[in-house]
């Protein structure tokens, strides 16, 4: 890049479809590259080049989809984005919260992961100047195990701010770290605090917890039909994180470029 700019290598990990599309959509001709088994995208925004991976869901899936992505171009910064839960009822549908702490829950509570957080996340929210626009920095909380909200609310006992919970990013921050990349963490709100949801993931993925099945989502609506109005809900509010996240993100990778400067 001219002016003494330097363009940068970036790698976003995604879940689910619905994700990845969301960051697709700000990212300029984005083509198929697949990473190992896990799907793909190259794109480009301002002169840097986006390398798109959608993991699925989980922990497990999310260390191994960033590992890949780290073994197709090592990225400059990685990006974990995507929708979350909030845990306190300040946070509403489509609230985008940038992690400054990521915690993961355990079986006696939860535990601090050491990040290599970076610094473009943290100016990012101090500026917080586009109109009307929701943007926090916060807490991400990502568990390994369904948690209700109200439980990880009493577990946190306030001490920690604008916190959500999601199921990816505390194992990206730790491949990150292990290869010395720098992690910025965004999400979106799609499911606030008083949404506590009567089914889980697994009840609708396949076995690897890498696509949402419709013949398992007919199942687990035959068996529980008072779940019905929570998935029409959740349709409603995962759209409007998704708007959300697509809105915001160009505005995130603009100020890539006083990165690119130094």
């Amino acid at each position: 890049m001219g002016d003494g700019k330097r363009a940068m290598n970036i790698g976003i990990i995604t879940a689910m479809p619905e994700e990845f599309r969301a960051v697709a959509k700000n990212l300029d001709t984005v083509v198929a590259a697949p990473c190992g088994s896990f799907r793909g995208g190259r794109g480009s925004f301002a002169g840097h080049e986006f390398l798109l991976v959608e993991s699925g869901m989980g922990i497990d899936n999310a260390a191994r989809g960033t590992e890949a992505l780290i073994r197709a171009g090592r990225p400059d910064l990685l990006i974990s984005a995507g929708f979350c839960g909030g845990i306190e009822p300040e946070r509403e549908a489509g609230d985008v919260v940038v992690a400054k702490k990521i915690l993961i829950t355990n079986e006696s509570g939860f535990e601090e992961i050491p990040l290599l957080l970076s610094s473009i996340g943290r100016a990012f929210v101090a500026r917080k100047d586009a109109p009307g626009e929701r943007v926090f920095g916060g807490t991400f909380v990502t568990a390994t195990v369904i948690t209700s909200k109200e439980r990880l609310a009493k577990m946190m006992s306030g001490a920690y701010p604008n916190p959500v919970v999601e199921m990816e990013s505390a194992a990206i921050a730790l491949v990150a770290a292990e290869n010395g990349i720098p992690l910025l963490a965004i999400r979106a709100v799609s499911d606030t605090a008083a949404e506590e949801l009567e089914f889980t993931l697994d009840e609708f993925c396949d076995a690897d917890m890498r696509r949402i099945r419709l013949y398992k989502v007919l199942l687990t609506v035959l068996r529980k039909p008072r779940i019905i109005p929570q998935l029409v809900r959740l349709g409603f509010s995962s759209r409007t994180a998704a708007k959300s996240l697509t809105a915001v993100l160009p505005r995130l990778f603009s100020s890539l470029e006083d990165a690119a400067r130094r």
